[in-house]
């Protein structure tokens, strides 16, 4: 159970010889929601007229977020669009999205939170919609939805970390892209 949503952060991914890296973390936006939604597939192997084998493997997933703004230039990077000395966003036929890394954290009971990190996303050029004012003061925010994936490195799609704000993990989450600590263990 959680509680609300805040510090929705990003960072640029960047590959090189088949592993990723990320820049550092800049704030997104105001978080309002994220929606995440996760695709797997399966496979079922059937041997001497029974069920031999089941695989069910993560493929990817969608993240839709509604945010109270974006600003040029942070719309312009995680679209792959161009800035003018104006501070005007330029969108044309070629942009390319970059892949980016996605942050934020979402309140639990006892001063707790639950820490989030999407590893490998990709940002679809939002909707926009516009309302004249009327008797009754409307708010107008961007959702803007992405599609993440698995690493190639190690396969990994998410970091996720609930705990206090001491304990060791959420005291860097939103200065750098946490990495898996060298002893894993499964639960």
């Amino acid at each position: 159970m959680t509680l609300g949503l805040k510090d929705l952060y990003y960072a640029v991914c960047t590959e090189s010889e088949g592993a990723e890296t990320y820049g550092e973390p800049k704030k997104m936006a105001e978080a309002m929601e994220a929606d995440l939604s996760v695709k797997t597939e399966t496979a079922d192997l059937y041997a001497d007229d029974a069920l031999s084998e089941s695989v069910k493997e993560f493929t990817n997933g969608t993240l839709k977020l509604g945010i109270k703004d974006l600003t040029p230039e942070t719309l312009a990077e995680v679209l792959g669009q161009l800035v003018d000395e104006n501070k005007v966003v330029w969108a044309g036929g070629d942009d390319e999205p970059p892949f980016l890394a996605i942050g934020f954290r979402a309140a639990k009971t006892g001063g707790r939170y639950r820490y989030i990190w999407l590893l490998k996303c990709k940002f679809e050029v939002p909707g926009e919609k516009y309302k004249t004012k009327g008797e009754k003061i409307e708010f107008q925010t961007p959702e803007i939805t992405a599609t993440f994936y698995k690493r190639k490195k190690d396969a990994k799609w998410k970091a996720d970390f609930v705990g206090t704000e001491k304990d060791k993990p959420a005291t860097t989450w939103f200065t750098t892209v946490p990495e898996p600590a060298p002893k894993m263990t499964e639960v």
